[in-house]
């Protein structure tokens, strides 16, 4: 019977919190089992542990966590789903699941939705925050290695999994879109002639400049607060464009 107390003010204390966390927390939702304990054991990391789903889908949006725990109960499918959802827009986030054992069906289900992991709630507290932070630690290594070139307001462009981010939010380039930003990308500062860029991105040195200038335009739609006074995919009079890193 004590050791239910411990445990019952433990989850009292651990439990927080309407209040905003930085955008470096991990958000949990739970309200039972090792997940809810999951703040005692990190170091380094802000964890907000909530028990009410909508709550946790208002965090979800507001707090931009780099790792979600979602635990069944109190999440339900439409916190599956939208963990799911955040996770192909945010390929950055980690997105794990904790079920009931018997819940296979529903632990396979969120690994074929993009869920990075899938635990039966009877996972030891050590392992579960094991794999957490592994998860998490893997995920900042590669944002850190030479595959990912920033500029601008918060974008990220990740050359190996081809994919362009601003702010861990997925943005839609089309295939020669993604080959022009990523060669301006890699080398800041430098102007590109158009016969250059359509020579290294449509090997076709031949080709019309002006295909060159419809996707600039594309992409400074894409990536300048202003498109019509870009200050990131800048022009360069008499010589082609160039990707500064900073707004000048």
């Amino acid at each position: 019977m004590a050791m239910t107390s411990r445990a019952d003010a433990e989850r009292r204390v651990l439990v927080p919190v309407a209040e905003p966390a930085p955008s470096s927390a991990w958000l949990v939702l739970a309200a039972d089992g090792p997940a809810v304990l999951v703040g005692s054991r990190v170091t380094g990391n802000t964890v907000a542990v909530l028990a009410d789903p909508a709550q946790f889908l208002e965090q979800l949006t507001t707090l931009r966590p780099r790792v979600v725990v979602c635990s069944r109960p109190p999440a339900g499918p439409a916190e599956v789903q939208a963990v799911a959802e955040a996770r192909r827009r945010r390929p950055a986030m980690r997105a794990v699941l904790v079920a009931p054992p018997d819940d296979v069906d529903v632990r396979l289900d969120a690994l074929a939705r993009g869920f990075d992991d899938a635990l039966a709630a009877t996972v030891p507290l050590d392992e579960l925050v094991g794999r957490l932070s592994w998860l998490d630690a893997k995920s900042r290594a590669r944002s850190s290695a030479g595959g990912v070139l920033r500029f601008g307001d918060g974008f990220e462009l990740d050359t190996w999994a081809h994919e362009l981010r601003r702010q861990g939010e997925a943005v839609h380039l089309r295939p020669k879109e993604f080959g022009l930003l990523a060669l301006l990308a890699a080398h800041p500062g430098r102007a590109y002639t158009r016969a250059e860029l359509l020579s290294r991105v449509w090997a076709s040195p031949h080709g019309s400049g002006r295909t060159v200038d419809v996707h600039v335009r594309w992409l400074r739609a894409k990536i300048e607060p202003d498109p019509n006074r870009p200050v990131t995919l800048v022009t360069v009079r008499g010589v082609g464009y160039r990707l500064d890193p900073s707004p000048r």
